[in-house]
């Protein structure tokens, strides 16, 4: 397991180092480092960064990082206070795992919908809002807007489109008023410069990721909402990746030693639609024959929530009874959209479903801590990896009706219909005031309704803690139970005082952040660190820590969030 204070080796190969350049302000020092070449993700490649100033300058109370689920989430928050905001996104969606990492049929728990609930009333009302969308197209049968896929993984469905139009709806107004002075679209973190002699960040430059021109933003607070906690390591921020020991914080899950190449696999997921005629077939990507070898192109998914793991082989369109349970079909699991929820017709022929299952999650390599050809590199390899699983349905796939039978060219892969961004389910996470442990989502009590009450909770989660594994890791599926994040995961324990994470970079173990990095917990930890920055601003606060330390400045912060729709309790969720 990586603590990093400073950028290792590996990292520092990775950001393509160029000598720091001197910067004519006088109140700033340059950055520790800047990148000459940064990472374009969504076209996969790299791009070089212009050397002369800067062509724009902005400047903004609080600069959010990363237009993800917590990062457009964290520009509310700040925004609905008054407070200016800037936002940046790498690729041409907001809305993170919702929409550019193609997974719009959230991963959430059995409380979400619960008023008061989990997460946050803003990301309620954000899931109703795509239902309400659909519940309003002609045609739609009576309730079906509620999961118009659906689909058993989720309660809630749609396509990404459908998702950003209603984050874009609830940006607008503070994009009018001019409360969000601008959202960068296309642009990459280049560099993070601190005020001279200060552990305070000054300013951010942003490479336009189809020009190369950098635009210079200033800011009193930055929020790293990235997909892999970049800004935390341009900044500066001590921060930890990869697999901590047992030793470390007594996890009973953790491994013996400590790993810090175990980083979570990505996923490039795809979408199919069905056809009521066999359609073209795919072209057969590089390296096919390798990656079958694997054993991934499978219908069978190993189950390891119980003492001894044991294996399901789905069937495409039927049910399958094993284990003394029945299990739906392998194409509804994450159907975005049911041909059945509107009037007159009938599923499967037209409907479009997502595709993200153990055939196209990519556990050979990790992009983080490399080069940025590396990074250019591995992603090509792991949307090869989904492509050839999308092959492996079209040609090689047992049929339900007669095993013999192999492929299903009726599953047909639209223009658009791989994603612009991989899904990531792993970032450098925050070594802040207090760690989130897996400790504190169990307990010795099996009377135990909820992990800890930390007295400066600032909200509530749940969901198991899911680790899908790099190579030669084993996979861990394990339960939690309700769980509470305390403020002190938001603040550095060194390093910049107002960088701030808010995505699923906050402080907390390996373990913790595998049931942490779901979509309405990511969006949690965007509208804490969105309401944190802007709480300071109004307090004229320069330290977020000044919060935790006071008892009154907390109690007041816990009942901002309370007001706002943030439960900080469980005990004020569930029933007696």
């Amino acid at each position: 397991m990586r603590l990093s204070a400073v950028p290792s080796l590996a990292l520092l190969a990775f950001l393509s180092l160029a000598m720091p350049e001197a910067h004519a302000q006088a109140p700033t020092v340059p950055a520790p480092f800047e990148l000459t070449r940064v990472l374009d993700i969504e076209k996969r490649r790299a791009v070089t960064v212009a050397v002369a100033p800067s062509d724009v300058s902005l400047s903004c109370e609080v600069l959010v990082v990363g237009g993800g689920l917590g990062g457009v989430a964290a520009a509310e928050a700040a925004a609905k206070r008054g407070f200016s905001v800037v936002l940046v996104e790498p690729t041409r969606m907001l809305g993170g795992q919702l929409t550019s990492q193609l997974v719009p049929v959230p991963d959430e728990n059995s409380h979400v919908e619960k008023e008061p609930g989990p997460s946050t009333k803003t990301y309620r009302a954000l899931r109703q809002a795509v239902r309400d969308y659909y519940n309003a197209q002609p045609g739609v049968k009576r309730g079906a807007g509620k999961n118009i896929g659906d689909c058993w993984v989720s309660r809630v469905s749609g396509l990404p489109t459908v998702w950003e139009k209603a984050i874009r709806d609830r940006l607008a107004p503070y994009e009018k008023s001019g409360t969000i002075r601008r959202i960068l679209m296309r642009h990459q973190l280049r560099s993070v410069t601190r005020y001279s002699g200060q552990e305070r960040i000054n300013y951010a430059d942003l490479a336009d990721l189809e020009t190369g021109k950098i635009t210079r933003v200033g800011c009193q607070f930055l929020l790293d909402a990235t997909e892999d906690g970049a800004a935390l390591a341009l900044a500066g921020s001590p921060f930890r990746l990869g697999q901590e020991s047992l030793a470390e914080f007594g996890e009973s899950l953790a491994p013996e030693t400590a790993n810090p190449s175990w980083v979570q696999s990505f996923t490039y997921c795809f979408l199919m639609d069905w056809q009521a005629a066999p359609g073209p077939i795919l072209e057969k990507p590089a390296e096919y024959d390798y990656f079958k070898s694997l054993g991934e192109y499978t219908l069978d998914y190993i189950y390891r929530d119980k003492a001894e793991p044991y294996s399901v082989r789905y069937k495409v369109l039927g049910r399958v009874e094993a284990n003394g349970r029945g299990y739906l079909p392998f194409w509804t699991y994450r159907r975005l959209i049911a041909a059945s929820s509107f009037m007159g017709k009938t599923s499967p022929v037209g409907d479009l479903a997502l595709i993200n299952w153990r055939g196209n999650d990519f556990h050979e390599e990790s992009y983080l801590d490399k080069p940025v050809d590396e990074q250019v590199r591995i992603l090509e390899r792991g949307l090869n990896f989904a492509k050839g699983f999308a092959y492996w349905l079209q040609t090689e796939c047992p049929r339900d009706e007669d095993p013999t039978k192999l492929g299903y060219p009726e599953m047909q892969v639209p223009a658009d219909g791989w994603a612009i961004h991989p899904y990531i389910r792993e970032s450098r996470r925050l070594q802040a005031r207090t760690t989130l442990t897996q400790n504190h989502l169990r307990s010795p009590d099996p009377a135990a309704k909820w992990g800890t009450v930390f007295p400066d909770t600032v909200g509530c989660a749940l969901y198991a803690m899911d680790i899908h594994p790099s190579k030669g890791e084993p996979p861990l599926l394990s339960v939690a139970l309700p769980y509470h994040l305390p403020l002190g995961a938001f603040l550095p324990a060194s390093g910049p005082t107002n960088i701030l994470p808010a995505a699923k970079n906050f402080g907390a173990s390996r373990l913790a952040l595998a049931s942490a990095r779901m979509h309405p917990t990511e969006f949690l930890a965007g509208e804490i660190a969105g309401s944190l920055a802007a709480f300071c601003l109004e307090k004229n606060l320069r330290d977020p820590s000044a919060v935790h330390d006071s008892p009154a400045l907390l109690a007041e912060f816990q009942a901002r969030l309370k007001a706002q729709g943030v439960m900080l309790r469980w005990d004020e969720i569930l029933a007696p």
